[in-house]
């Protein structure tokens, strides 16, 4: 006996009285019965005798069984249209079994099964892998256009990003490097910078990192950051970590990745004595050059430390500057 069918029996037992219309009569075989004749006409695509069936049953077996039947389709798989629309007309109706629960300390109702946002899912599923294959054909013949999908008031920007992001998996690095450049050379609106770090960690294009500096910084910001030293070392990571630490919200991780780099490029070098005088980053920036292995900027580090910690000369312990034959107070 399946357990899914005890889990029912369970739940509708323990139900509280107010949230069934009547006593539920249902054995497990009955259900399993149900189900693997649902099984066989969804498979066959006879949806009018899915839905012949379901009329009969009481409104928790149907709405139980509608789930797991919704539940049984792959969502990875193309839908055929008959199918298509047979999931659409079940993502439009509500589900009338609910229960009162507590959320957020309100009491709010529930479906117990929730058919229909299943339903829904299959149908954002489809549509992202209609997009992907669009975005295909187009990345393929090269004739995508990023503002197709990046404009204000898009209502379906986040769909067709992920559908847009999924396409780039299956094509070949010379066209990953092509996109990102005509990105960077655009002006167009992005949302957030997801897209900026998927093909930054595919490409490590610079002309894309200097284009993320200038944006809001968000997790995949700081992401991308990391991914510099993954594509550039020497004065091409130096100039590119230096650019990012103009970005306050950048500024720590850039200056902590600047001083790990080895060997220290001299603009580096130069860069970090100089945030020595910063007051919010000076003092992470000395720690940093303290774990630096490099003798001469160690000896600079010292030389600024130094002069910052001398003390002030008091004025009277200063040469007299007036006449020096004469004597003081005259």
């Amino acid at each position: 006996m399946k357990p899914v069918f005890w889990l029912l029996l369970g739940l509708l037992s323990a139900i509280p009285a107010y949230a069934q219309a009547a006593p539920v009569a249902v054995t497990a075989e009955t259900l399993q019965t149900h189900q693997r004749y649902l099984a066989s006409r969804l498979q066959q695509g006879q949806f009018a005798a899915i839905d012949s069936l379901l009329a009969t049953l009481s409104r928790e077996q149907r709405e139980f069984l509608l789930l797991q039947l919704l539940r049984d389709i792959p969502a990875a798989e193309p839908a055929s249209p008959a199918l298509q629309q047979w999931v659409e007309a079940q993502a439009g109706k509500a589900p009338k079994w609910l229960v009162e629960q507590q959320v957020d300390g309100f009491l709010v109702q529930q479906p117990v099964y929730d058919f229909a946002a299943r339903a829904r899912q299959l149908l954002g599923e489809w549509q992202i892998q209609a997009l992907q294959a669009s975005y295909r054909r187009q990345l393929e013949l090269g004739n995508f256009r990023f503002k197709s999908i990046y404009y204000r008031g898009n209502p379906a920007l986040a769909q067709q990003q992920q559908a847009l992001l999924r396409a780039l998996d299956t094509q070949p690095q010379s066209v990953w490097v092509r996109e990102a450049r005509q990105l960077a050379a655009q002006n167009i609106y992005l949302p957030d910078n997801r897209l900026l770090l998927y093909l930054l960690q595919g490409t490590g294009e610079p002309a894309l990192y200097a284009r993320l500096w200038h944006r809001p910084v968000d997790q995949d910001a700081l992401t991308a950051l990391l991914t510099i030293n993954r594509f550039h070392q020497g004065n091409v990571a130096s100039d590119l970590l230096i650019a990012a630490s103009d970005n306050p919200g950048l500024k720590a991780s850039a200056l902590r990745q600047l001083s790990a780099l080895s060997p220290l490029p001299p603009q580096a070098q130069k860069y970090l004595l100089a945030e020595l005088s910063n007051r919010q980053y000076g003092a992470l920036v000395a720690g940093l050059l303290m774990e630096v292995d490099e003798p001469q900027l160690l000896s600079a580090l010292a030389r600024r430390l130094g002069q910052r910690d001398t003390p002030p000369i008091a004025p009277s312990l200063l040469p007299d500057s007036g006449t020096p034959d004469g004597q003081p107070g005259l």
